[in-house]
């Protein structure tokens, strides 16, 4: 309060009358703000068009301000000056402090005012008002609640562009993570391609190696005149027949497993012999590799689980996951030109599921990395090799999409192990003897 307490308390007493009245809901306390106006009491508003031409047109005023406000409002003085013109004649300049319960949110606004009052039959009384606010100038005719009303549109239109402008945001980020995850894909299926480059390659000789034999057995049953020499050259024919057919649907099988690896889009679980599955995965990841590297010499030992059986999986999800963890075994192995370079895989069955165990002797994952190897875009990989997304992909493949789990665990004195955990939840059957292979 910037006024003198004692001398002007009744120029105050009568500005905290004002102002007491002017914030009641009650019509009857509102019906005495007339008695605290000057006959010839005129105003400004904090619109351009806001004149109070007498006391009854800033009484309508009022009433309509409380009438339209749909918010609780509450004030308090920021601060009060008070100048004396004369004994009867006196100035009044403050600012207020409103406080307004728009719900989610408590709106502050602070109107300054400019009050003359005069003192008319032994009281202080009203003669002029005026009240602006900063940055908020109403349009003409408008009310603090109508202003309030454009507020609150503006902030909802401010919202739905914020929020298109989000969901554009998150589509385009979606997009490039499916464009990533893509990519990745593209890169296990190179190393895929080119394991079937030279897996195909084996049987396709057998084909046509015992296609060129048939033809000639073909030539000699027909110069053929012994029965039983005919006999035999025929049952020659179905053996080579039987062993062409053999060949022509390993390579089938490999084609299929290299279409349904780069297939993209969710696959159903299916009953999967997981040894055999393994073993093929192990021969794409060792060949692909061996394509990239001529020089790659990295011993693979098997160390399969005849009970491991069937086991309801999506085939080329767990193979793409299976290439992954060998790939990385491999770049681990050759990075670091370790000797005796080898990699371990495992299968074995309990009572309730299914693990498959990558284990290498190379140079290993430290503690501290554990866990995060899983997370996007982690890679120990030199820029430009590995985009971090492989691992990250696998985990939820099998994590999401197969009920399983997929950990890290580091070996003692170098090596890591990859362990993929799946639920044995369908039937055993017989799976390949343990073998070693590169």
């Amino acid at each position: 309060m910037l006024y003198d307490a004692e001398r002007d308390a009744e120029v105050v007493a009568a500005v905290t009358a004002l102002f007491q009245t002017l914030g009641t809901e009650e019509p009857a306390v509102l019906d005495g703000l007339l008695a605290l106006l000057a006959p010839h009491f005129a105003g400004l508003g904090t619109g351009p068009d806001d004149f109070y031409a007498d006391p009854e047109a800033f009484v309508a005023t009022i009433r309509i301000e409380q009438a339209q406000m749909p918010y609780a409002t509450s004030w308090d003085s920021v601060w009060t000056d008070v100048r004396r013109l004369r004994d009867d004649l006196a100035i009044v300049a403050g600012k207020l402090r409103l406080l307004i319960q728009a719900e989610p949110e408590e709106l502050t606004i602070e109107p300054r005012y400019t009050f003359v009052l005069e003192r008319l039959d032994g009281r202080w009384l009203l003669a002029h008002c005026h009240f602006s606010v900063e940055d908020a100038l109403l349009d003409p005719g408008a009310t603090l609640a109508t202003a309030l009303e454009r507020r609150n549109r503006d902030l909802e239109l401010l919202v739905e562009r914020r929020t298109a402008e989000l969901n554009q945001s998150l589509a385009d980020l979606t997009a490039a993570q499916a464009r990533l995850v893509q990519q990745e894909k593209m890169a296990s299926l190179g190393m895929l391609t080119a394991g079937v480059a030279h897996e195909i390659k084996n049987p396709l000789n057998f084909v046509t190696n015992f296609a060129s034999l048939s033809r000639e057995l073909l030539d000699d049953l027909d110069a053929e005149d012994d029965p039983e020499e005919a006999e035999a050259l025929r049952a020659d024919l179905r053996v080579h027949a039987e062993r062409i057919e053999a060949h022509a649907r390993r390579a089938d099988g490999i084609v299929r497993a290299m279409l349904d690896h780069a297939r993209t889009g969710e696959s159903a679980l299916q009953p999967t012999d997981l040894n055999a599955l393994v073993d093929q995965h192990i021969d794409l990841a060792w060949h692909g590799a061996r394509a990239r590297d001529p020089g790659f010499a990295v011993e693979v030992v098997r160390d399969f689980d005849a009970e491991a059986g069937r086991v309801d999986l999506a085939p080329q999800e767990i193979g793409r996951v299976l290439l992954n963890l060998l790939g990385n075994a491999f770049d681990a192995l050759t990075a670091a030109a370790t000797p005796g370079a080898r990699v371990i895989v495992t299968t074995r069955r309990n009572s309730n599921r299914v693990e498959v165990r990558v284990s290498d002797n190379g140079p290993g994952v430290l503690d501290d990395l554990c866990a995060k190897v899983f997370e996007p875009f982690f890679t120990t990989k030199p820029t430009g090799q590995g985009i971090g997304l492989g691992l990250s992909l696998s985990y939820d493949i099998v994590t999401q999409g197969h009920g399983g789990t997929l950990d890290v665990e580091p070996t003692p004195g170098g090596g890591a192990t990859f362990v993929l955990a799946l639920p044995a939840n369908a039937s055993k059957s017989t799976a390949p003897d343990s073998n070693e292979a590169g």
